[in-house]
């Protein structure tokens, strides 16, 4: 085989499989989704075929059934959550900086941490399910906490903030919002925006923080 006719083959395999995992994140989109309009048993794979655009057969080409589709899509909206806040963390020094970029994060990625949220509050209420779904909901928080926790105690250090307990505030933080998130659905006019600011003065007041 030529030299061009290789590099025409890897051109090739190379769009199928961008096409490929252009499909499977339309799918695990589409099946999010539906999993939070309704009840995990209610959704079929019709009904997320149908929300996808997609042929009945695709999703057997790229999910064993629908437990697998849920189990992956759950999975990949927190690895990709993570990541985000991960690569904030890698432009700040500062730990004022990082935390208010975290908040803004937080506005920014809103659509869908509103939808972790939901998955992860109906999946634990359940009690039941994927190890492997239970293993990526303690890697967000364990990341939410490390980010928050991290900075506060360097905040300590650095005398910006008054000396508390950082991993209980940490978690006081992530439990707040995770109430905001939640709230939106409970209350369609809740603005998350104004909601994050809120919280974030509240934290400044409690680290002792005068924001200038």
């Amino acid at each position: 085989m030529e030299t061009t006719d290789i590099n025409e083959s890897n051109i090739l395999s190379r769009k199928q499989s961008t096409k490929g995992n252009h499909r499977s994140k339309s799918l695990m989109n589409a099946a999010i989704d539906l999993f939070i309009e309704r009840d995990y048993s209610k959704v079929t794979i019709q009904d997320i075929t149908a929300r996808a655009g997609v042929t009945h057969s695709l999703v057997y080409y790229h999910f064993k059934n629908k437990e697998e589709l849920f189990n992956r899509a759950v999975r990949s909206l927190i690895e990709e959550t993570i990541e985000c806040y991960q690569e904030s963390r890698k432009y700040h020094d500062d730990p004022i900086d990082l935390i208010e970029d975290w908040f803004s994060s937080n506005v920014t990625l809103a659509a869908s941490l509103r939808k972790l949220v939901r998955i992860m509050f109906d999946y634990s209420a359940t009690r039941k399910g994927s190890p492997s779904i239970s293993k990526a909901i303690t890697n967000f928080y364990d990341e939410e906490y490390k980010i928050l926790a991290e900075n506060i105690r360097q905040g300590i250090e650095l005398g910006y903030f008054k000396n508390v307990d950082p991993l209980f505030i940490a978690s006081f933080v992530s439990t707040h919002i995770d109430g905001i998130f939640y709230c939106s659905y409970i209350h369609d006019n809740t603005d998350i925006g104004p909601a994050m600011n809120d919280l974030k003065i509240i934290l400044w007041e409690i680290l002792g923080y005068k924001v200038k």
